[in-house]
């Protein structure tokens, strides 16, 4: 499989708790040639932006169930009619649009952290599950494998997961902070 190959791959990936690795702001970080890895891999991955989103999120619901239940217009959903699902392209757009602006923000990583902080504030409102947050990044990654077989490299897959480490950082602590009640 090459970069223009537009197969879906379904599997069993399992998730591990992406962020489990950030302990402080200092860890939220990405390398130089983190960036231009990411930065260079996007330009071929943004031509299958929408089928990428609707893999990551059908394997997402497939191995953790339990994320697909969370999302009220999901819930009733048969697996087999994910992939045709208007409200699942439509998140599913949404969110690899999030990952579009992180890169096009990834050498301002203040402006990174805010997008993701006000992103989690805004997802307390949806009743979002913090412990969900980490499940994304790992099925994001075996989404775009396929697309870039050519180019993979372990160096490749772990500057895609600390991106996805650093964004879910912020919005957890986005989260968090939207949960503490000031009077």
């Amino acid at each position: 499989m090459g970069i223009n190959d537009s197969k879906f791959c379904f599997g069993k990936l399992k998730t591990n708790k992406i962020s489990a690795g950030i302990k402080s702001d200092a860890d939220a970080t990405l390398s130089e040639k983190q960036k231009d890895l990411l930065e260079n891999s996007w330009k071929f991955l943004k031509a299958e932006i929408i089928k990428i989103g609707v893999v990551t999120f059908t394997n997402l619901f497939q191995t953790h169930p339990e994320v697909q239940d969370a999302f009220m217009p999901f819930q009733k959903l048969a697996q087999e009619d994910m992939e045709h699902s208007a409200i699942l392209r439509s998140h599913a757009l949404r969110v690899m649009g999030t990952v579009d602006k992180c890169l096009a923000r990834i050498r301002t990583p203040e402006k990174l952290q805010t997008l993701m902080h006000e992103l989690g504030e805004r997802h307390v409102n949806y009743n979002a599950r913090y412990d969900f947050v980490d499940l994304v990044g790992s099925q994001f990654v075996y989404a775009i494998k396929p697309h870039l077989e050519d180019g993979w490299s372990k160096e490749l897959e772990e500057a895609w997961l600390q991106l996805f480490r650093v964004m879910s950082y912020y919005m957890k602590k986005g989260m968090q902070d939207a949960n503490v009640i000031t009077y």
